[in-house]
């Protein structure tokens, strides 16, 4: 009893050797384990040994006959993974021929047809710059314009304002204005000060309004010394925005030029571009053929190629799965071997 123990340890161990092969390669109606029980329970019963032999012979014969077989259909799948990787280099050779002789033949019209694609190209990225850069400069000019516009109002405003205050003066220098009247001038200045950036210029009527709105007494001087501080900004401002409108000709008269400039670039490129692809088109006509040759050619190389990658692979496949299962058939006979030593030290004890 102690012995059958002894060796269903050593089963179990090798079997945990085998266990991924046995999963892979499972054999119907055929299971070591189950031989192992079924021994142990005829000698546990008393079963005659021929009969425990019988059954060790046959679970013997059928990984022995399984072997065979297996040899069998490794020598064909040999035979035939030998053949068919022979052929496929075959044909990658004949291809490689065609190809090379072919490819020679190409060399000088696809470097033309390469030149030409490249001058194509940058041409063709020029045409975009220039038209991008035709946009841009438009853009440009719509902000510039629109800016312009908006501070011409300005500018238009801060003399009519310029012009109210120096008005008012005038009137309160005669009595038909009141010193509040004048100093309502004071914010609007101020607002278009701001707006024209021009503070400091503004600065010395502000502070002479201001003077003024404090005074008690305002004096025939004090009221001609503001009108001449208006007077002075009102010119100013008048020569600043003249400066501005003059300005802004300046930039409508270079953007015409620049427009003008690029729309000819613009009309020379395209006509670069539609005679390159004339050439292109030229070009294609003359290499058709070679490059139908080569691409068939190329084709059939890379088609054999796979097949022979495929081939490749599925002839590894046949042999690591012959080498792990004829492994596996190995163990089985290792532990069938200890199992009929096994048997036979039971059967020499039972004789003794």
């Amino acid at each position: 009893m102690k012995s059958v123990a002894l060796c269903l340890v050593l089963l179990i161990s090798a079997n945990a050797f085998t266990s991924d092969i046995f999963a892979k390669h499972q054999i119907p109606n055929r299971n070591i384990m189950e031989v192992m029980v079924q021994v142990e329970e005829k000698l546990n019963s008393g079963s005659p040994f021929e009969t425990i032999n019988n059954l060790l012979a046959q679970f013997k014969q059928s990984v022995t006959s399984e072997q065979i077989a297996h040899d069998d259909l490794y020598g064909r799948q040999k035979n035939e993974c030998d053949s068919e990787i022979a052929f496929r280099q075959g044909q990658i050779q004949d291809a490689s021929k065609i190809l090379t002789a072919s490819t020679g033949q190409l060399n000088i019209a696809t470097q033309q047809r390469n030149k030409a694609n490249a001058e194509l190209g940058i041409t063709a990225d020029q045409l975009t710059m220039n038209q991008q850069h035709l946009t841009i400069i438009a853009e440009v000019r719509k902000v510039e314009q629109e800016t312009f516009s908006r501070f011409a109002v300005y500018f238009q405003d801060a003399i009519k304002a310029i012009d109210d205050a120096a008005y008012t003066s005038k009137k309160f220098s005669v009595g038909d204005a009141s010193l509040v009247e004048l100093a309502d001038h004071t914010g609007t200045l101020m607002s278009h000060a701001v707006s024209l950036g021009k503070t400091g210029h503004y600065a010395a009527v502000l502070a002479s309004m201001a003077r003024l709105s404090l005074a008690e007494q305002v004096s025939q001087a004090d009221v001609d010394r503001l009108v001449q501080l208006l007077d002075t900004l009102r010119q100013i401002v008048q020569d600043a925005y003249n400066q501005f409108v003059s300005d802004n000709n300046i930039s409508i008269q270079y953007y015409n030029e620049q427009k003008e400039r690029i729309q000819k670039n613009i009309v020379r490129l395209e006509k670069s571009q539609a005679a390159l692809e004339d050439q292109i088109v030229d070009l294609n006509g003359v290499i058709a053929t070679q490059t139908a040759i080569s691409q068939a050619a190329s084709n059939k190389k890379q088609r054999n190629q796979k097949l022979l990658d495929d081939a490749t692979a599925l002839c590894g496949t046949f042999q690591s799965e012959y080498d792990v299962a004829s492994t596996g058939r190995r163990q089985e006979l290792v532990v069938l071997a200890e199992l009929e030593r096994l048997v036979e030290r039971r059967r020499a004890e039972k004789s003794g």
